[in-house]
């Protein structure tokens, strides 16, 4: 520890939420630069054809940048920042964007970094209308893939500035901390040697936050403030296990940190034995472990590590930045090739869970008289409350959903579901369209606890559910009435409150008195604070991201099953 400078100033700590794990003990650098303005110039009508030719090779350049990108991080082994290369590449070739801002250039007459930044405003306008919080937080990835190509444009530096690169193994760690940094900022600097960063925003879905995770570079997200806090050069501890900045801490704190890092790391070395190995107690009680995905291409992880089935399929990506929805058979292809892929394991979908503000739903059902207003979107017309009243749109997906099941072990997942008959409707149609289409595999519908009304009414809805699946977002979510994006209430949204504890305790009783399956699909499901109290409630399986896997199974390993519910 005698490389560390005395603190310059005094030691101050905070709180938030970690986007990559990891600790790290080093020299701060602020960027807090912000975004850079766009310049606005009205063209003549003979320029716009050389307007347009520039953008045409910022985007060429843009997909050049990424193609290198993803050549260094093939190296990993890690998919996930792969994966979010690969479709931020696909965005950028995604007519919606460059077609329509080439549109622009040509019947407004302006220059082409004014119309790719009004035409990506226009695009997020729409993913903030989504109900669903995880489409609204696509947002960010339009910012950053526009940002790509506006860098191009502008002819901004692609390097980081000398002074700001370690310039040896033995100079101390560098921390960035900045309001928010996008994807390519994050690949330089681990490229660079930077070891870690802090953000003021940002969220543990976004994009970036996944890179950062699949190349290791611990994250702080959400530090609200602390760029006033600290000054370049001081000291900071960045601990995303214990989710906790220290600015300045003294030389005893710093030695004790030093061996909390040798043991983190050395506990991490342990979790390749885990791999392919079965998930159970060390008395032998089995608790699936299952993977939340959206692509396909997330399964190359998958076969690394040993999942026991696709616990969440997530059906919005397909229906994601579209004029049309995908009809039945691109449906179908995409479904049936994540099933047949699973050589035989379980995949849980779940339909469609998005709003009614998507402009091709209301083309679509113009003559319905439907209403899609509202000002609460996390309160109106979401999920199957929605499906319901676009009867094709519901038909069209299962049909293609059922066909796929065909193909392997299928389980449809109800989203938003609050009384019965919305769970009898789906499985009428289901029945129906299964006679239709003379197919013959097992027909299992679940309802997705996350509305407080369905916990009240469990024991009625386990009669008409196949199985339970509790998604503790929503469900914390709407029993705490806490928007947990809302920084102004984040600190509400208590995981272990109380009345999470009982509600979650009553949905695994009715399951149990009806003998169902029951799964845990949200946040909660990785943590490791509920690892224990979901075995002893029976819970079949818990479906969490894939990085979490690992370290849940090997926790899963030291737990004595003792159960808590009544045994019969």
């Amino acid at each position: 520890m005698d490389q560390y400078c005395p603190p310059l100033r005094p030691r101050s700590e905070g709180r938030a939420v970690a986007g990559s794990s990891g600790i790290i003990i080093g020299r701060v650098k602020k960027l807090s630069h912000g975004l850079q303005p766009i310049p606005e110039r009205r063209l003549a009508t003979e320029e716009t054809g050389q307007e347009i030719r520039r953008l045409q090779l910022a985007v060429e350049a843009a997909i050049t940048e990424i193609d290198q990108q993803r050549l260094h991080l093939r190296q990993l082994g890690s998919q996930d920042p792969l994966m979010v290369l690969d479709a931020h590449r696909m965005m950028i070739a995604d007519p919606e964007l460059t077609q329509q801002a080439i549109s622009r250039i040509n019947s407004e007459c302006i220059n082409a970094e004014w119309a790719l930044r009004q035409q990506m405003d226009a695009i997020q306008q729409l993913f903030r209308e989504f109900d669903n919080a995880y489409l609204r937080g696509r947002e960010d990835d339009i910012e950053q893939v526009g940002q790509r190509i506006l860098c191009q444009l502008m002819q901004r530096s692609h390097e980081l500035p000398a002074d700001l690169v370690p310039d040896s193994e033995e100079q101390q760690p560098l921390i960035f901390v900045g309001e928010d940094f996008n994807i390519s900022d994050i690949v330089r600097m681990w490229r660079q040697g930077i070891s870690g960063i802090v953000t003021e925003q940002g969220g543990v879905d976004a994009h970036n936050i996944i890179v950062a995770r699949g190349i290791g570079l611990p994250a702080l997200i959400g530090a609200a403030g602390i760029l006033d806090e600290m000054e370049d050069g001081d000291l900071l501890i960045l601990d995303a296990e214990q989710r906790q900045w220290i600015l300045n801490p003294p030389q005893e704190e710093q030695t004790g940190y030093s061996r909390f890092i040798e043991a983190v790391t050395s506990n991490r070395r342990g979790l390749a034995a885990y791999a392919m190995q079965p998930s159970r107690s060390l008395n032998g009680r089995e608790m699936r472990l299952m993977a939340n995905i959206e692509f396909i291409e997330e399964l190359d992880v998958a076969d690394q590590i040993g999942i026991d089935g696709i616990g969440l399929f997530r059906s919005e990506f397909l229906f994601l930045n579209c004029k049309l929805p995908p009809d039945e058979e691109q449906q179908y292809r995409y479904y049936a090739a994540i099933i047949r892929r699973m050589a035989g394991k379980p995949v849980t979908m779940r339909l469609l869970d998005i709003g009614g503000d998507k402009p091709w739903l209301q083309q679509q059902d113009q003559h319905e008289h439907i209403s899609y207003g509202g000002n609460n979107p996390s309160l109106g017309l979401r999920g199957i409350r929605l499906l319901l009243r676009c009867r094709q749109l519901l038909t069209t997906q299962l049909r293609a959903m059922l066909r796929a099941g065909e193909e392997g072990p299928l389980h449809i997942l109800v989203p938003m579901v609050s009384n019965c008959d919305e769970m009898q409707q789906v499985r009428a149609l289901a029945m129906q369209i299964r006679k239709e289409l003379g197919l013959q595999s097992p027909l299992s519908i679940g309802t997705m606890i996350e509305v407080p009304a369905a916990v009240m009414i469990a024991d009625d809805l386990a009669k008409v559910s196949d199985f339970f699946s509790i998604g503790t977002n929503d469900l914390i979510q709407y029993t705490l009435a806490v928007d947990r994006s809302d920084e102004g209430v984040a600190d509400l949204y208590q995981p272990d409150h109380p009345a999470i504890q009982k509600l979650i305790y009553q949905t695994a009783l009715a399951a149990k008195h009806a003998d169902i399956p029951i799964s845990v699909c949200g946040e909660l499901a990785a943590h490791p604070d509920w690892t224990e109290t979901f075995l002893n409630l029976d819970m079949h399986a818990l479906s969490m991201s894939l990085h979490n896997i690992l370290p849940v199974r090997r926790l899963l390993s030291r737990q004595v099953y003792t159960p808590l519910l009544p045994q019969r």
